[in-house]
């Protein structure tokens, strides 16, 4: 109710100046004062809004007590214009709606007088709508002197009104605002019985979801618009478990409501029941309207099937990670990917509550699902959203996390210069003290060590300096660790050895600092000539990075870009590192620090641990933004060591 706010505003700030008054509304002065216009003549001569100067400002004379009272109690039921939006975003969503509601044309005049606002207004707040109707495969169709009109199917209108607030859209297409709550609640009553007794799973927010969506419908066939739909695809939805509960939700919302569902209407229904259903025993539904044949002992889709299985083996060809072999984590894919193809196929969005946490704590997760999303990209010519992706790295994290379960234990070597029997009282108490993070324990002798076979082995705990040169870690201790500063130490370095592994990956002469660059191109060729000045790559390693970008975007949040090759081709694992003075735009986001990482090619090497101290690293802003002030090497050693 803006009039009865804006009289009740001037009424509690007797006064109130025209600047503050225009704040209030979140307008400029002259919108304001058609507002004070509009308001005066809804007051019917009840009362007046006068500007006075004694006051300097605005204040409410009232000639009828009586009809102002009775005004006052009317207009909380009779104000239309209570749904009026102020903000950008509220006029945002307002105008989605409006337009795509209409099936005639509208100027921006017309727009502008509905709100309230200036010309210049609508018109940037048509940007954002622009860019909402394009998720949903739609666009606005401008005309000079007839104004502009959504263009679109009908399927797509509607999956973008429910994305709209469903109140406002039914109110404005007729329907009484009392009877809103109770049409919703009898949709969702109606489809809560017809589930269960079909033993019909869904999640409860796509239950939801789904009640809006009928909501919608019903408002739209009211208006006499439905949705079309080919009679090729209309039987092969029939054929399918889906449409017979997709008939039967349709026969008792005609039965509450009073109204008749056509055939296209009721496979409509049932490409929403298959894209949100969850899938345990099988569904055909999903099959057909992917183009499947149905199957009544259906459990997963050939397609799926396979689209799983190339998500899995992108993943091994850019990450190394080998889940080939993994079959709950193709399973869970498939499962899926199933109503995801039904969804990207309609232009349906889902909404994941999950997404910045995902992207946080499973960041490895994250990117081995980016790159997995190509290949639906490739067979549905459709990129999934990032609420789309977000799910299917849950699937990816599950994976991950029940190979991690129990991290990979060390193998020690002890060495001492006094014989067997202190060597093995040395491998005795790193047994007691460490045996947590500790594997197998061998032992050696001073003389020995200098011919003693390394092979498997992770650290070294010794008594004695050492004059043979090693590349794993070495730890001076005493025979007996007795000393609590001692113990604390070595547990560090023990619990630090992912990092350490990790700075293995990171040299000086893969460091740039400092760098100058105007664009995501020039900063990718020069990481990618400096690595293959270092390293021995193929003619088309850039190449291959440049093809992995156009994929999906590599730039992660807190200022950093991972990119990486399409494929492993290195001979061993390395990073090169990039520090911009200035940011530089990657995709839709400012990036200043970049990190090159190359995965080795070779199927036995570890990587685990690499990837779980990096992207700690990748993911911690605080280290980041130390990284980028000081830019230096040793810097970047300590935040690798340290998070």
């Amino acid at each position: 109710m803006q009039d009865k706010q804006l009289v009740t505003y001037i009424t509690r700030h007797e006064g109130v100046g025209s600047a503050e008054l225009a704040r209030h509304l979140g307008v400029k002065k002259r919108a304001m004062r058609d507002r004070l216009h509009r308001a005066n003549a809804a007051l019917g001569g009840s009362a007046r809004i006068v500007y006075r100067r004694s006051l300097s400002g605005y204040a409410l004379v009232v000639d009828n007590q009586e009809e102002f009272d009775s005004w006052l109690a009317r207009t909380g039921e009779l104000d239309v214009f209570d749904r009026l939006p102020s903000t950008p975003e509220e006029r945002s969503a307002y105008l989605l709606q409006d337009l795509c509601s209409r099936t005639g044309w509208i100027t921006l005049e017309e727009l502008a007088s509905m709100l309230f606002v200036s010309r210049s207004t609508i018109s940037n707040d048509l940007r954002s709508v622009k860019d909402e109707l394009a998720r949903f495969g739609l666009s606005l169709e401008k005309r000079p002197r007839y104004g502009i009109r959504v263009v679109g199917p009908e399927i797509e209108r509607r999956l973008c009104l429910a994305n709209v607030a469903v109140d406002t859209l039914l109110v404005n297409e007729g329907i009484p605002e009392s009877t809103v709550a109770e049409r919703l609640d009898a949709i969702e009553h109606t489809l809560e019985q017809v589930l269960e007794e079909n033993d019909f799973k869904i999640n409860p927010v796509s239950h939801q979801n789904l009640v809006v969506h009928i909501a919608v419908a019903l408002a739209r066939i009211e208006q006499g618009c439905y949705v079309p739909m080919d009679p090729e695809n209309i039987a092969r939805i029939e054929a399918t478990d889906e449409y017979r509960v997709a008939a039967e939700i349709a026969r008792a919302v005609e039965r509450a409501f009073t109204v008749t569902l056509p055939r296209e209407e009721i496979a409509y229904i049932a490409i929403h029941l298959a894209s949100k259903q969850i899938i345990e025993g099988g569904s055909a539904a999903a099959a057909a309207a992917s183009g499947e044949a149905p199957s009544s002992q259906l459990v997963i889709t050939d397609e799926a099937w396979g689209i799983a299985a190339e998500m899995i083996d992108v993943v091994w060809r850019a990450f190394r990670f080998d889940f080939r072999t993994d079959v709950e984590l193709r399973t869970n894919l498939a499962r899926h990917i199933m109503p995801l193809i039904v969804r990207l196929r309609y232009h349906m969005q889902v909404e994941n509550p999950l997404l910045a946490d995902i992207k946080a704590r499973f960041p490895l997760a994250w990117f081995m699902a980016i790159d997995a999303a190509s290949v639906l990209m490739e067979a549905e010519d459709v990129t999934p959203s990032e609420d789309e992706i977000g799910y299917l790295a849950l699937s990816f994290a599950l994976a991950i996390d029940r190979r991690q379960t129990e991290a990979p234990k060390k193998n020690v070597l002890a060495v001492c210069a006094s014989g067997a029997g202190s060597a093995r009282l040395l491998a005795y108490r790193i047994q007691r003290e460490f045996g947590e993070y500790v594997g197998s324990v061998t032992t050696c002798d001073a003389s020995e060590f200098d011919r003693a076979d390394l092979t498997g082995i992770d650290y070294v705990f010794t008594t004695v300096p050492l004059t043979r040169a090693v590349t794993i870690p070495v730890i001076e201790v005493t025979l007996f660790l007795d000393a609590d500063d001692e113990r604390q130490d070595v547990q560090s370095k023990l619990e630090r050895g992912e990092a350490e592994d990790a700075t293995k990956c990171f040299s000086r002469e893969l460091f740039c600092p400092h760098v100058k660059l105007a664009s995501r191109t020039e900063v990718i060729h020069l990481l990618c000539e400096r690595a293959r000045a270092v390293h021995e790559l193929p003619e088309n390693f850039e190449e291959l990075v440049l093809m992995r970008e156009e994929l999906a975007p590599t730039s992660f949040g807190g200022n950093v870009a991972i990119p990486h090759p399409y494929e492993a081709v290195s001979e061993t694992t390395f990073v090169a590192v990039a520090l911009l003075d200035e940011p530089v735009m990657w995709d839709d986001r400012e990036v200043t620090a970049v990190f090159l990482v190359s995965v080795a090619k070779d199927a036995a090497t570890e990587l685990e641990p690499f990837y779980r101290a990096v992207t700690a690293l990748f993911t911690h802003k605080e280290s980041i933004r130390r990284l980028s002030q000081e830019q230096t090497f040793e810097r970047l050693l300590e935040e690798l060591e340290g998070v």
